[in-house]
């Protein structure tokens, strides 16, 4: 694709994919009236920087322009007494950082594992989370503008009236709310949408503890317990499996041929002491709630797992380097700090270091981005009822198809609620074989028709793979075939995505 402006694009059309890069909405609709009147379709990406999920490549093979959005407005309006940011497709989680340090503003970035350059409306509109205290990144969305395929602008009912900043305020307005059906769609071009920002806490306590698979369903039950009690005091718990956790700690994939043997995981296991799951999550609140909900913990986990750590993000062992290092491992020191600056929205490239596990380059030469790095990787990611049984079968079912097709199931469980936990697993592989290719897609198949005999599916579906969902539902009687009929006739707007 070549970069080019929305007049050269319009006025010199081609056979191969152009990328335009509007600046505001008179330029979204020049190209959406354009693309009506010559039967062009478009796809709008926020960034293109989705990992794992298609980045900014259309569903529709066919589809000849891709609406970059990322050079629209980024920060338009934060009350910071409110917390309530408004703001435009062009706003990343380095550039929210930076807003927010620049004025000293002390709330958080609702950080993922995507890094600086993830964008803060792709990933709300894919529905995506994070650990931080709001965790389900669509439940801080308050409201949001767009345009839609015929060129019209959408709003909601109360900014209608007048009131866009109780619209703001009141994420329902008045009668029918459209709002969502432009989560996961094409139903329209998001060109602003407002959020609630956290406040940054002054401490927050981190937790961490090593669980043996036998011990695994003990702690699930009382983890269970415990975020049903505390709910938004206590982050997204994470429990990360023994690969997971090596490929954050070595390089042992560029070692290995495909999947690694059980018998090579327990030597490695006794290397890092590691045992098959971590866990680590965090309390936020007062001091009074911090200690409580600790002390209630460690009453819970008492006799499950080993190495519990309750450590304060204030802890004068964190604060000075020097000292930290007499009492805590250099390389567990550094993710520890790491862990806390997340914690606290303080958006991260650490994370990205987990894609680079089958790759030779060196830290400092890593672009921590997979399209400039030639990185395979494709993000399988259910969710799954939090039931012990279904989750055993689950770990079951994931370890034998991973073998099945050569590759490692690095695996994290996510405790989002008391009812469900979503799983992430980077399908890492050589993008640059066929046969390579061939293999981790179609491990992907695999594993969603696993999942849909289990009773679990993924939250979010790449790309590539969006088609697989839509053959398994009733398209042609679903709300959504009618209303993109009626909304978009001419299939301009991301044909394929999430339909046919």
């Amino acid at each position: 694709m070549n970069k080019v402006t929305i007049k050269r694009c319009l006025d010199n059309l081609s056979s191969s994919k152009k990328i335009v890069y509007p600046v505001n909405v008179s330029e979204i609709k020049e190209v959406i009236e354009y693309c009506n009147l010559n039967s062009y379709s478009f796809y709008p990406v926020s960034s293109g920087n989705n990992w794992g999920y298609g980045s900014s490549f259309p569903p529709n093979e066919n589809t000849p322009i891709v609406m970059n959005l990322s050079n629209m407005p980024n920060v338009i309006k934060f009350d910071a007494d409110e917390g309530l940011l408004t703001f435009g497709p062009g706003l990343t989680q380095g550039k929210l950082h930076e807003f927010l340090t620049a004025n000293s503003y002390k709330f958080m970035v609702p950080v993922t594992g995507a890094g600086p350059e993830a964008n803060i409306m792709g990933n709300a509109l894919e529905r995506g989370f994070g650990i931080t205290p709001v965790h389900d990144h669509v439940e801080s969305v308050r409201s949001l503008k767009a345009i839609l395929p015929d060129g019209s602008n959408y709003e909601s009912t109360f900014s209608q009236l007048g009131l866009s900043n109780l619209d703001k305020h009141h994420k329902w307005g008045v009668g029918p709310n459209f709002d969502y059906i432009f989560f996961q769609s094409n139903f329209g071009v998001v060109y602003e949408m407002t959020i609630k920002l956290e406040r940054t806490p002054d401490n927050i306590m981190m937790f961490t503890l090593s669980v043996s698979e036998d011990a695994s369903h003990a702690c699930l039950l009382k983890l269970k317990e415990i975020k049903e009690t505390y709910k938004n005091f206590i982050s997204g718990i994470n429990l990360m499996n023994t690969r997971r956790m090596l490929a954050m700690k070595s390089n042992y994939l560029a070692e290995e041929n495909g999947y690694c043997s059980e018998d090579k995981i327990g030597e490695l296991k006794k290397i890092h002491k590691l045992e098959e799951w971590t866990v680590m999550g965090a309390i936020y609140g007062s001091k009074g709630i911090q200690s409580t909900i600790r002390k209630e913990m460690k009453k819970a986990l008492k006799g499950i797992g080993t190495k519990k750590r309750f450590i304060s993000s204030n802890n004068i062992i964190l604060k000075n380097n020097s000292l930290g290092k007499l009492f805590i491992d250099a390389e567990d020191l550094k993710k520890i700090n790491e862990g806390f600056s997340i914690l606290k929205g303080k958006p991260s490239k650490y994370p990205l270091n987990l894609i680079y596990s089958l790759s030779s380059i060196p830290d400092a030469n890593k672009n921590h981005n997979p399209l400039k790095d030639n990185i395979g990787i494709i993000w399988f990611a259910p969710v799954i009822p939090y039931k012990v049984k279904v989750l055993n079968d689950y770990m079951t079912g994931i370890y034998n198809i991973f073998k099945e097709f050569n590759l490692e199931p690095m695996v994290t469980l996510t405790i989002q609620n008391e009812n469900i936990i979503a799983s992430t697993i980077p399908i890492l592989f050589d993008k640059t074989t066929t046969n390579g290719i061939d293999n981790a897609h179609n491990l992907y198949r695999a594993l969603l028709d696993f999942c849909l005999d289990l009773g679990i599916y993924p939250y979010r579906i790449p790309t590539v793979f969006q088609s697989e969902y839509v053959s398994k539902i009733n398209w042609e009687d679903s709300i959504a075939y009618k209303l993109k009929n009626k909304l978009d006739p001419n299939n301009i707007l991301a044909p394929n995505r999430y339909s046919k």
